[in-house]
């Protein structure tokens, strides 16, 4: 199964979710920094008025307010030079409009005609039962280039903060995921058998990986011991059957020979002979399997291909002259293959070959050539038979597939099983074949790389698609 592309890592998940809610926490931030400072600037502000106005209001108990007033309608002003500042008083000649506290708020001031925005605190009081107002004004206008001034700091600031967070949260979230790395690394890799497990505990301090970590040795153990134990059975059984077959076999053999038979009977033993003819080379198939699997083909022979494609055509050549097929065999040149099995070598080439004749047309033709293709030896075999779809391309490449599997079409053990990518990929690295049904130009291609595989780049049988064939 493919792993689903495009998947992010979870160190990723981490990253970009901290980079998110600081982004967030930045945005709220920015969002209600300006009423907080607006709050702040404004309780200074109304506390350095009503001190003001404590202060104007003790010089006026003290001193008199006639040394304050100069103006005929007994009124007051005074502002310092750039107008941010100012004082009056006035007479209020409506008591209804005497409010009984003190009130500041956000006004605009006009001072020499000029309109300037003020907080402004207002304070009424008496004097000589005459009722007065002290307005004590402080220009607001730089707030808002101070809230904005304020903004600006703190953005960039928090900026730094989230970036600086955001490489400090990668570091040690790489350091935290290092022994899941690893167990996954090591542990989830593509590997050939269940025999070739890596048991090695991956060290961490933390809990959870720990217990990952072995909880997955044990589930490895119990894989490598189930399959350990199907091989042994596989293999006990194909070796426990193949001897009881042997001599019903041979028995069978002596009572045709003896004679003495009536027609129907010898029809039945002949049935029964050709039944345990097929038992038999099931149960081979199954030990060729096992043997495959357990690595009981040493590859440690060098052979000629050319002579090994001959031995194999001429051991074939009575089935293509059943089938009036013409078998034509091309050697470039003498080719020497090592490190190799011869056994399973031919096995390989016999089969593709006798598939290549059992499904040929009446009068067909197979070419086998050897070549050798920039220091890479080359084995092309080319028949004209019915060909394959690109499904069932596929699953002649795959291990234990086959047209048996599907229930119209269950008639022993079909025709690919393990044998074909099995011998094959023990003995090559490469294989690649091509099948066409409407013409050669509408040719199919996939292959089998061991390399790939095991770099896992390659999971499974790809999917074929047109390609032109190669010169032969």
């Amino acid at each position: 199964m493919a792993f689903k592309k495009g998947a992010l890592t979870l160190q990723v998940k981490f990253a970009l979710y901290n980079a998110l809610s600081k982004a967030l926490i930045i945005a709220a931030f920015m969002a209600i920094l300006p009423l907080i400072v607006e709050k702040v600037v404004y309780d200074h502000i109304d506390r350095r008025l009503t001190a003001r106005s404590d202060r104007v209001l003790l010089i006026i108990q003290r001193g008199g307010i006639d040394d304050i007033v100069l103006e005929q309608d007994c009124s007051f002003e005074s502002y310092n030079i750039l107008k941010e500042d100012f004082v009056a008083i006035y007479p209020i000649l409506d008591p209804t409009k005497i409010t009984s506290t003190l009130k500041i708020d956000n006004e605009s001031w006009s001072i020499e005609g000029e309109n300037l925005a003020h907080r402004i605190i207002r304070r009424p009081f008496t004097y000589d039962n005459q009722l007065y107002e002290l307005n004590i004004g402080e220009g607001i206008s730089s707030i808002e280039e101070l809230k904005s001034t304020i903004q600006k700091f703190s953005f960039w600031m928090m900026l730094g903060v989230v970036i600086i967070s955001i490489f400090l949260d990668l570091g040690f979230v790489r350091l935290l995921m290092r022994p899941l790395n690893k167990i996954i690394g090591n542990k989830l890799k593509p590997v050939p058998s269940p025999a070739s497990f890596d048991f090695t505990e991956v060290p961490s301090s933390t809990f959870e990986f720990n217990r990952l970590d072995q909880r997955i040795n044990e589930m490895m153990h119990k894989l490598r011991d189930a399959f350990q134990i199907e091989k042994e059975f596989i293999s006990n059984v194909s070796h426990e059957l193949q001897t009881p077959i042997s001599i019903i076999q041979n028995r069978l053999e002596n009572i045709i020979i003896e004679g003495n038979l009536s027609d129907d009977v010898m029809i039945r033993l002949t049935d029964s002979q050709r039944t345990l003819s097929r038992m038999s080379r099931i149960i081979k198939a199954l030990l060729l399997i096992s043997q495959i699997e357990n690595d009981q083909y040493i590859k440690n022979e060098s052979i000629s291909i050319s002579s090994l494609i001959d031995e194999v055509a001429e051991e074939i050549e009575d089935r293509v002259n059943q089938r009036d097929i013409k078998l034509i065999v091309n050697h470039d040149a003498d080719l020497e293959y090592s490190p190799c099995n011869r056994a399973l070598l031919f096995t390989m080439f016999f089969n593709i070959i006798n598939n290549a004749i059992k499904y040929n047309n009446q009068e067909g033709e197979i070419t086998v050539t050897t070549r050798n293709l920039n220091n890479k030896l080359v084995v092309e075999i080319e028949d004209n038979g019915i060909g394959m779809d690109s499904d069932t391309l596929r699953m002649a490449l795959q291990f234990g597939n086959g047209t048996h599997l599907d229930t119209e079409h269950q008639k022993g053990i079909g025709k690919f099983g393990m044998g074909l990518p099995s011998s094959s990929i023990s003995q090559a690295k490469t294989v690649e074949v091509w099948t066409w049904q409407n013409g050669i130009e509408d040719a199919i291609s996939t292959y089998l790389d061991i390399d790939k595989i095991l770099r896992q780049e390659l999971k499974e049988v790809p999917q074929p698609i047109k390609k032109e064939i190669p010169e032969i």
